[in-house]
């Protein structure tokens, strides 16, 4: 059937052609090449025997074969029809055979575009949208009461951990301890509404801590509008699918921040391991470590002890969870799971018993923690600090610099990140875990400064504890609110020394020394990106850091998009010397100067090159600056008397070309399968011997 469909093209070309070879052209002599005077049956035919559609004589007096059009098109035609079994519809780039027939080479929008919006406008405003979005309302009319047991096992289990945790990174983002309960509060609220993988927890982290550690120093709970923002951007990106940002963030520039992160959240936490009551006016990485030695004076003997016991208490239960067998394993298991708790409750406990004033405490404690419920408020949008100082909005948001980008795309990545390692193969729907994030930042931000993100920790705990559901995640929020209403006494006691053990010993199982020597045994380029990131977020800041290992990688990416692989082979062909140019990819203008000149370096070095063919085999997109640099390339030769030929570029790629200069390119374009035959038919053309018609 597509064969009598091509065969029926043919013949009406060939039709067309013949009326129009005896109807437009008035002249009957015309000259082959400038050799011979023949008749316009003769160009004709001479033509036909050439496997041409047709022939006449051109009012410039020479014969013209109409074979170059009508041999492109049908090439064109055979492949559309081997690719869309509906031969009169239009494909994916708007090209159809009756358009390609009329040499009709605009470039238009898509058909399947219009198609697309009106069925994408109809599953957004559908119901099924919203429960893909809402997740809560699939799971929760479909719930077990034999669901209940493990949901509630696994919220009290992670709420043992997120109280000590919380109220660390609360200290440590220096706001109050109270801040990082309610952020893990709100944070769990909303991921129960909106979460779609049951495992995963969010709550505050070390990371999200750090981040607005400088910020805070400034605006205090001013930096509520940070996480407003930050939320906003997050749903934005959610909701218009642009979770493929994360991808230009490679595992190098992940491990770099993270490593980078790690040493920085650490090093600040050596000062109230020690017992160091004095802070530095910077939270990171260099300043931490000086303020440390400058006030090694200060350093409390009970604090370091306690603290130092704690970390290898810590490290000694973390080794303990593979030991025993059967019950006695799963003892070791939990006992290992729930070591920041029994920390935490051994650290109260020696406080509580060794305090007997209150005011000189034996060591330093985490101290009062407001009770009761968050005041839910709108984010500021101006704020006045402790000092007096009025910050109006842009200055808040000139405080807040960059990271109203980089805590979006840090969360996200690291939500994304949990969310894949306890999928267990199974795939996740990122942008709705990209949404839930961005509703869990915009419920926190009513309530308290400090953003949250997944949690691996209490995700690891969730996961291991056999939860079923989100809904553990909604008692997990119960829990903590119940610990603010009840225990805020019992919280008062928490050694300083004993949440700086946990936050320590939490970072330094954070750094995958083994991944890092994956990117030095796999490919040693990459360790460019990953020392860069970590150097930069180590001496500079956090979130210029990614942002610098990002350029990089994008660096990296236009590199490569500017430097394609070439390849040349130098050939005999029909008596021709034919330069044949292999290219690896597609071209964009930062390619096309490096192109030019190294097919023009390459014909100076080969001698006596007269066609030089470019293969476009593997070029799949060309933009206006490269159809532009084919036409001086195309100059560039002629001066140097050496002929160009396009050899089986894409019919999308060819219409881009003849859209720039169809006179120039439509004689050069060729889509022969054989590089023989496209050399040989093109000669037929530009260099015909005198005696082949007579």
């Amino acid at each position: 059937m597509k064969l009598s469909v091509v065969i029926a093209f043919v013949l009406i070309i060939a039709s067309i052609s013949t009326a129009q070879d005896t109807g437009v052209v008035p002249q009957t002599k015309c000259s082959l090449h400038t050799a011979n005077v023949i008749s316009s049956i003769q160009c004709k035919e001479y033509c036909v025997i050439n496997g041409k559609a047709g022939g006449y004589c051109n009012v410039e007096g020479l014969c013209t074969c109409r074979a170059e059009n009508t041999h492109f098109l049908i090439r064109t035609i055979v492949d559309l029809l081997n690719k869309k079994s509906n031969r009169n519809s239009e494909d994916a780039s708007g090209f159809s055979p009756e358009r390609i027939l009329s040499n009709d080479y605009r470039e238009s929008v898509p058909a399947a575009a219009g198609r697309w919006l009106r069925q994408r406008a109809r599953t957004v405003c559908s119901y099924s949208m919203v429960k893909r979005r809402i997740p809560v309302l699939l799971w929760l009319p479909n719930y077990q009461w034999s669901f209940l047991p493990f949901d509630i096992i696994a919220g009290i289990t992670v709420t043992l951990t997120a109280i000590p945790q919380s109220i660390a990174y609360g200290i440590l983002s220096n706001l109050g301890p109270q801040y990082g309960i309610y952020s893990n509060v709100m944070g769990c609220l909303a991921y129960a509404v909106f979460g779609s993988v049951k495992d995963v927890t969010i709550a505050p982290t070390s990371l999200t801590a750090i981040m607005v550690q400088v910020i805070v120093q400034e605006l205090h709970y001013g930096t509520a509008l940070l996480t407003f923002l930050a939320a906003l951007i997050t749903i934005s990106f959610g909701l218009l699918n642009l979770g493929i940002l994360v991808r230009f963030i490679s595992i190098p520039v992940i491990m770099g921040f993270t490593t980078a992160a790690c040493f920085t959240i650490g090093s600040a936490q050596v000062r109230s391991l020690l017992g160091i009551k004095t802070q530095g006016k910077r939270a990171d990485f260099v300043t931490s470590w000086n303020n440390v030695f400058t006030h090694l004076n200060e350093v409390r003997l009970p604090d370091a002890l306690l603290g130092c016991c704690s970390i290898v208490l810590l490290v000694v239960m973390k080794l303990s969870k593979d030991l025993g067998e059967g019950r006695s394993r799963t003892f070791f298991k939990y006992f290992a799971l729930l070591r920041n708790a029994l920390i935490v409750v051994i650290g109260v406990t020696l406080a509580y018993c060794l305090t007997t004033d209150i005011d000189n405490p034996t060591f330093l404690l985490t101290g009062h923690v407001q009770a009761g419920l968050p005041a839910f408020q709108v984010p500021p949008f101006s704020y006045t600090n402790d000092n007096g100082t009025v910050y109006g909005f842009g200055d808040m948001l000139a405080v807040m610099r960059t990271s109203i980008i980089t805590i979006p795309l840090v969360t996200t990545l690291e939500i994304v990140s949990v969310g894949k390692a306890f999928s267990k193969g199974k795939s996740i729907d990122a942008t709705q875990e990209m949404f839930a994030l961005g509703m869990s930042n915009l419920l926190v931000s009513f309530c308290s400064p400090l953003p949250v993100a997944g949690s691996f920790t209490r995700s690891a705990l969730n996961n291991s504890s056999g939860v079923r559901t989100t809904l553990s995640c909604a008692i997990t929020a119960v829990m903590l609110m119940l610990s603010l209403a009840l225990l805020t006494d019992v919280l008062y006691y928490i050694p300083k020394a004993t949440l700086a053990a946990i936050v320590i010993s939490a970072m330094a199982y954070m750094i995958d020394w083994e991944e890092i020597c994956n990117i030095w045994r796999t490919k040693k380029l990459d360790m460019v990106p990953f020392l860069v990131t970590a150097l930069a977020c180590l001496f500079y800041e956090l979130d210029y850091g990614i942002l610098v290992g990002i350029g990089i990688n994008c660096g990296f990416l236009l590199y490569l998009m500017s430097t394609p692989r070439l390849t040349v082979e130098l050939m005999e062909i029909s008596n021709l010397r034919v330069l044949l140019v292999n290219i690896d990819q597609s071209l964009a203008f930062s390619a096309v100067d490096r192109l030019r000149g190294w097919i023009l370096k390459q014909i100076e070095r080969h001698d006596g090159v007269e066609l030089v063919v470019i293969d476009g085999l593997n070029v799949h997109f060309i933009d206006m600056t490269v159809a532009k640099s084919f036409v001086e390339m195309e100059h560039d030769l002629q001066m140097r008397q050496v002929r160009l030929l396009l050899w089986r570029f894409e019919p999308e790629i060819a219409c881009t070309l003849l859209r720039m200069r169809e006179e120039l390119f439509f004689p050069i374009l060729r889509t022969d399968l054989g590089l023989q035959d496209a050399v040989s038919r093109w000669k037929h053309i530009h260099y015909l011997q005198t005696d082949v018609v007579q």
